[in-house]
């Protein structure tokens, strides 16, 4: 399952393994108004469980320098919560709270789809809707190298680019920049927190000269 903006995550399935997205929103006119606490107690899951990376689209990421309580005081009524996970077990404690809590928000997780169905099926809840990204088509030779698509393609907006990914690939390879540093710095520039830093350092790591 994926959540549409994060949909063409590009990987093998063993960097997969370790990548998920979770949205949190409530439906514009249906239930929106007086989902402000909704959402903040939903927050309150993901951070007691811990997330990888989590931010606002109008105010930026924890990579950012936004901190929680900052976050917290974001969640008015008819926002979305934007996280991302590193750990399957993370993933389905925070589904299984968010179950048990039930809010009427919707929750919508991009990873793997044998995973998230194996989840699924493990705290008791089915899937009502499925996208699935078809490939890449067109002119693909236009397209920048696999590693770099690795990393953009975790920045579902696009607001990291090829260039920089290249750069820091370039970089990491010759010992410029460590994996880390590389990886959180590109991390920053992913407003809405869907960038998963720690995939990032895994994909430099095997880049060390």
């Amino acid at each position: 399952m994926k959540v549409t903006h994060s949909l063409h995550r590009q990987g093998s399935v063993e960097s997969l393994e370790n990548d998920y997205v979770i949205l949190i929103t409530p439906a514009i006119g249906l239930n929106d108004r007086g989902s402000g606490e909704k959402l903040r107690r939903s927050l309150q899951i993901l951070l007691e469980e811990g997330v990888t990376n989590i931010g606002d689209v109008e105010h930026g990421s924890i990579l950012g320098g936004l901190d929680s309580d900052s976050l917290d005081s974001y969640m008015g009524d008819g926002k979305r919560i934007r996280a991302c996970i590193s750990k399957r077990e993370t993933l389905g404690r925070v589904l299984k709270r968010l179950k048990e809590e039930d809010t009427g928000l919707s929750v919508t997780v991009s990873g793997l789809i044998d995973n998230v169905f194996e989840i699924s099926r493990e705290i008791g809840v089915r899937p009502h809707t499925i996208n699935l990204a078809l490939g890449v088509w067109g002119r693909r030779e236009l397209l920048p190298e696999e590693r770099a698509l690795e990393v953009t393609t975790m920045c579902g907006h696009h607001m990291i680019s090829r260039y920089l990914a290249e750069d820091m690939i370039s970089k990491v390879e010759q010992g410029v920049f460590s994996p880390e540093k590389a990886a959180d710095g590109i991390a920053r520039l992913c407003v809405c927190g869907i960038f998963n830093q720690e995939r990032c350092r895994e994909i430099f790591e095997k880049l060390k000269p």
